[in-house]
């Protein structure tokens, strides 16, 4: 399958929830044929049926379609059981999952799913009191009252952790897109500029040292014009494969500024963050020259400063500011330490 192509989210319930109703529509087929109810046990056979086909219907991809199968097989069989059975059967109850079923089908027309939900409610309402008076049935298959709330409420209960997934997975993925950038995969200069905060005041807390890098691709610019944009992305795509395959687990990148990459090294002295520059620098630019199209030298100029000798976070990202033009200026490709 293509990575563009997302599965429903409502295939994924069907798919985990077709075997309850195929065993529970197997299992009514014997307790109609008790109760002297041929024409249900013969409509459960095709209940069977439906469901069976609904599954395979969504395996192909047809989700919405399969959605709807089992929407109208649940009514009607509800319906059909409370019209020979009386409310006291329970029957009824099946649809009250149902109104969850539809609107989590993301794919299909809000209009569509709340109007099938409001005819739903309607036909429950209904049901209380065009019902007849319930028969009386062999103690027996008193089970269907017991069943007929079991599996609805389980239904229910799978469809609300299905809900929970969905939507604990949709917070995550915001807060990714909040605190990313798009293009590298890298921090944000906003959540990087949080994480700065925070090592401040781990610092201020237990004189925790943390150092920062900050990174510039030499004559980006030309790149874009000689090669396009597309080979700009390109370089700032490898450079942040770079730097993320050789810090620690617990460093951040971020993509500062349009070709500008900021690191964090917590519990780093300068020394040692000077040694991890020198490093990237030579990685950076080895791996760069492997990039097809281009036909420049691709490098990186790097200026290192420490939090300790700073007053503040901006102190220090100025200071690793200052060290990074400096290196320009004494001609690129290179790592140069804050004073």
């Amino acid at each position: 399958m293509p990575k563009a192509v997302v599965e429903a989210r409502i295939a994924v319930v069907i798919r985990s929830t077709v075997w309850v109703g195929i065993v529970a529509h197997a299992g009514f087929i014997p307790l109609f044929a008790l109760a002297r109810q041929p024409l249900l046990a013969l409509f459960n056979v095709g209940s069977v049926m439906a469901w069976v086909a609904a599954g395979l219907i969504n395996r192909r991809g047809s989700s919405t379609v399969a959605m709807w199968i089992l929407t109208v097989e649940v009514a009607l069989h509800a319906v059909l059981a409370v019209m020979h059975l009386g409310w006291s059967s329970g029957f009824q109850y099946y649809l009250v999952p149902l109104i969850p079923f539809m609107m989590f089908n993301d794919r299909a027309r809000t209009l569509t799913v709340t109007l099938a939900s409001g005819l739903a409610l309607a036909t429950f309402v209904a049901l209380r009191w065009l019902a007849p008076a319930p028969l009386d049935l062999p103690p027996m298959l008193e089970a269907f009252m017991v069943v007929n709330l079991v599996i609805p409420f389980f239904m229910l209960g799978l469809l609300s952790y299905y809900f929970r997934l969905a939507s604990t997975a949709v917070e995550r993925q915001m807060t990714e897109i909040a605190q990313t950038d798009g293009l590298t995969g890298l921090l944000n200069r906003r959540r990087m500029e949080e994480r700065l905060d925070e090592e401040a005041t781990r610092f201020r807390a237990r004189s925790t040292n943390f150092s920062v890098i900050l990174a510039d691709i030499d004559r980006f610019k030309a790149i874009n014009d000689e090669h396009g944009h597309a080979a700009g992305d390109r370089v700032l795509s490898g450079v942040a494969a770079v730097f993320e395959s050789g810090v620690r687990a617990g460093d951040a990148v971020a993509r500062w500024g349009g070709e500008e990459f900021l690191l964090l090294l917590p519990g780093t002295d300068l020394q040692a963050a000077a040694d991890v520059a020198l490093r990237l620098r030579a990685i950076a630019e080895q791996r760069l020259a492997e990039l097809g199209g281009i036909s420049r030298a691709l490098t990186l100029t790097f200026g290192v400063a420490s939090f300790a000798p700073n007053p503040s976070v901006g102190a220090c990202l100025k200071a690793a500011d200052d060290a990074l033009y400096r290196g320009k200026a004494e001609g690129r490709n290179r790592v140069i330490v804050a004073a």
